[in-house]
């Protein structure tokens, strides 16, 4: 499995956009599609002394270890942000670090089905933007044609002597940061599948009693692919009319989507020397795990989308789901049928599907010492504990270690121990080729799940193109 890519320099493509199933791209934006986004005042919690506390602890090095003194003044840099919980984490730290620096921070909201293609459109022409906030795949891609400021420099230079890259998680900081040796982006939001499962089920003695008279076995959360097959057909109504649940398993596997459930079941892209990885006896294996899985999961499943998806299981219809992080919101929203009911383990067969944002500099921006000290202050120790809230999940070592850190939210021990294995990311990680990629993956996963083709030639075809898409890019 591939964590890293390197790629030669005879790469000279236009970058091309990755489809991914969670961020849409469109034709070119226009200018009016941007709205700036007005900071809100500083509403933190503070001490007695007037120190920001969160988590129960005191935010007394904000100032990057002095190295913020308001030396900025009638400087600004312009971050472009994807409107929802991204705009408002951003929006949230904004009046901190202009007090702190005397600048202005300018923050442009950009809805979601047009980031990508406008941040392409910038970093190309108008060099607007300072800050670059993007999925990993598409900071790679930035990477690859020299669009993003390497890092390290910056840090040798301007940050604070506490600062620590060593404290990240390793492997986010080595797949999210490092592309052909060099540092390009900061992580900044964490972002793997994880299993969700109702322990309303899981716990039933009535239920527990009957898998165990079924199957020999104590009912458990399913660890490895052969016990999610088991559980998955003990709780679906067609295999056993006695299931308290008409499905075993659900997720989204609208075409954008289907090519997560391959990786999430062993299935791999693309090697560490960019070669295809799945025309192998893994990703027939994981293939054939995905063809297992429909016959537990509902019908209409191939139509379902993030929101319905969810909903679905949020409504109470199925015992498990793979999803983001982000399902546990559905869940706990009032009027779920599954509200505190939900457990949250990592993807059976421990090969869960990454992915994840950080954040870099543009190469096109004007202010560069600036752009580091914001990079740097929204990635901090004391700076990763203002965005938690908003949904923008810890990426150090040292924030997990916080008590009250650990104990906000429930899937912080799957989210930490799934970080430890996954290492495929849901975009093809090929820069200038990936969006094709992706597409080539979801074309011929269903067309197996369609039942047109066998698994061998769903990968067979799958790999054949993925070498003629490569070659070419290679050219």
């Amino acid at each position: 499995m591939k964590k890293l890519i390197t790629m030669g320099m005879c790469l000279v493509m236009a970058v091309t956009m990755l489809a991914g199933c969670k961020v849409a791209l469109t034709d070119e934006t226009k200018p009016e599609d941007t709205v700036t986004s007005q900071p809100k005042e500083n509403d933190a919690q503070e001490n007695e002394n007037g120190t920001i506390v969160k988590y129960g602890k005191e935010l007394t090095n904000l100032s990057l270890d002095g190295t913020l003194s308001k030396q900025y003044e009638g400087q600004s840099i312009v971050v472009p942000v994807m409107s929802g919980d991204f705009e408002k984490a951003i929006n949230d730290v904004v009046p901190i670090f202009e007090e702190l620096t005397g600048a202005d921070v300018i923050v442009e909201s950009v809805p979601g089905e047009q980031f990508t293609d406008k941040l392409q459109l910038d970093l190309n022409n108008t060099k607007r933007y300072d800050i670059v906030l993007a999925p990993i795949a598409f900071l790679h891609s930035f990477a690859a044609s020299q669009k993003i400021e390497p890092l390290q420099p910056m840090i040798d230079q301007y940050a604070g002597a506490s600062y620590d890259t060593g404290d990240f998680i390793p492997a986010l900081f080595e797949t999210y940061g490092m592309y052909q040796g060099s540092l390009y982006a900061i992580p900044y939001k964490p972002d793997v599948e994880l299993l969700f499962y109702r322990k309303d089920l899981f716990e039933d003695e009535a239920v527990k009693a009957s898998f165990k008279e079924k199957y020999g076995r104590d009912l458990e959360v399913p660890k490895t692919n052969e016990e999610l097959m088991e559980v998955a057909g003990f709780f679906t109504k067609s295999a056993n009319p006695d299931s308290p649940v008409d499905y075993g398993y659900s997720t989204n596997m609208m075409k954008g989507c289907t090519r997560l459930l391959f990786i999430n079941r062993g299935g791999d892209d693309v090697n560490e020397s960019l070669q295809p990885n799945m025309n192998n006896q893994e990703g027939i294996d994981a293939l054939n795990r995905v063809l297992e899985l429909q016959k537990y999961a509902p019908k209409e499943w191939m139509q379902m989308g993030w929101d319905e998806a969810n909903q679905f299981f949020a409504n109470g219809n199925a015992a498990m789901m793979e999803q983001w992080p982000g399902l546990w919101n559905t869940c706990q929203a009032d009027g779920s049928a599954v509200k505190d009911k939900i457990g949250v383990a990592m993807a059976p067969g421990a090969t869960p599907v990454l992915g994840g944002w950080g954040v870099g500099i543009s190469a096109g921006s004007k202010n560069k010492e600036l752009a580091w000290k914001f990079v740097e202050f929204i990635t901090s120790k004391d700076g990763e504990l203002l965005k938690i809230e908003n949904t923008m999940d810890p990426c150090r070592t040292s924030t997990y270690a916080i008590d009250e850190v650990s104990k906000s939210s429930a899937l912080y021990d799957a989210l930490m121990e799934s970080l430890k294995y996954a290492k495929t990311l849901a975009d093809v990680d090929i820069p200038y080729v990936s969006s094709k990629l992706n597409d080539v993956m979801e074309l011929h996963i269903q067309e197996a799940m369609n039942g047109n083709v066998t698994p061998e030639k769903a990968l067979a075809d799958m790999e054949a193109e993925f070498q003629k898409e490569i070659e070419g890019a290679l050219q």
